[in-house]
């Protein structure tokens, strides 16, 4: 019955006028699937618009079963849910935010030669070198631990993949023992990295801390404490997003939770350069009670052509308690007439304006 209605709803949802683009009723109470009804597995990841579709890729995480309480973290074990080693990349895509094909799996966790447990799969494409690049971030099978946390990077020549493992651990990059991380890709081309450092290898001490460090000109690995932010912001900090509205970068992250239940609230962070250094200017809060996972710009037909949309993941949300089933929440970002992201209460439901004009 569910698979029915959804199906109903979307089709009453769309109208599409070629002049001002599609418009688009986005829902947060019922779990997001695809255009054959199947619930989509899909998380952590982020979104990109190119050649008038969008690509979706996240981190898939099966139906194991969440254990009881409010986070998934009783479990940290290699084995536990959300600790396995199946974790592929998933991609979907789609012409308007709603309708989306499941294009498989753009990673596969088996075609390493030393697999392991995938988190925070992020994908941009190098208009320089025509390649597709992801970087996520990597526990190795054997002896898992915060302090054995590195960063990984595949390239593709398509954005469907599949990606090809380049480099299992990064080295160059600034601080170690890193954690969850985003890409941002300047109007120039350039790109940078936002990402977590537990710098004294432990996961529940404060200091696990955010920065933000330039790519090198092929996106494959970083230039280095030379070209890094330092660290800035609150201690204790994930879920990363960075983004750039006029001439405005935003660094965008909350408190560390893990697989939680509660969410986290999101603090707001400017700088005229994208390494800083940055202000705090806003709490955005929590009402969606959902973990950050990507802000998402998206072209519109509407105001300055750009929209922005907040990303998360509802962490313990399955009604069947398998954690592939766990919910998203999405919300449109507002700014203030001085560029600050204003508080985004919770929305069931909104609707979105969208174009596919890259």
């Amino acid at each position: 019955m569910l698979k029915n209605t959804f199906i109903f709803v979307l089709a009453l949802s769309v109208w599409i006028d070629n002049s001002i683009g599609v418009q688009v009723t986005i829902s947060n109470v019922v779990q997001r699937r695809d255009i054959n009804g199947t619930i989509m597995d899909i998380h952590d990841g982020n979104m990109l618009l190119y050649d008038g579709l969008y690509y979706y890729y996240g981190a898939s995480y099966g139906l194991c079963k969440e254990p009881p309480g409010p986070t998934g973290c009783t479990e940290w074990h290699t084995g536990g849910c959300g600790f396995q080693l199946n974790h592929n990349v998933s991609l979907y895509t789609s012409t308007n935010l709603m309708n989306w094909t499941f294009a498989g799996y753009a990673f596969q966790m088996s075609t390493m030669k030393n697999p392991g447990i995938l988190f925070s799969p992020r994908v941009i494409r190098n208009y320089q070198t025509r390649k597709w690049v992801m970087w996520f971030n990597f526990l190795p099978a054997t002896g898992t631990g915060v302090s054995q946390s590195q960063n990984a990077v595949a390239i593709s020549d398509t954005p469907q993949g599949p990606f090809q493992l380049v480099t299992e651990k990064v080295t160059t990059l600034a601080w170690k023992n890193t954690g969850d991380l985003n890409l941002f890709q300047d109007d120039n081309g350039d790109a940078y990295i936002i990402y977590t450092s537990h710098i004294d290898g432990s996961m529940y001490n404060p200091t696990h801390l955010m920065s933000v460090e330039k790519l090198s000109s092929d996106y494959l690995s970083s230039l280095g404490k030379q070209y890094n932010s330092g660290f800035f912001g609150q201690n204790f900090v994930e879920a990363p997003a960075m983004f750039k509205r006029h001439d405005t970068y935003y660094a965008v992250f909350g408190q560390c939770c893990c697989y939680c239940a509660e969410g986290s609230a999101v603090t707001v962070y400017t700088s005229s350069s994208p390494l800083g250094p940055y202000k705090t200017t806003a709490n955005i809060g929590n009402e969606g009670h959902a973990q950050q996972s990507s802000v998402l710009k998206y072209r519109t037909s509407t105001g300055d052509g750009n929209g922005y949309l907040w990303q998360g993941n509802r962490w313990q949300s399955s009604p069947d308690g398998a954690k592939g089933h766990d919910f998203t929440y999405w919300s449109p970002m507002t700014f203030d007439q001085d560029g600050n992201v204003t508080y985004m209460n919770y929305t069931a439901s909104f609707i979105l304006d969208v174009t596919t004009n890259n």
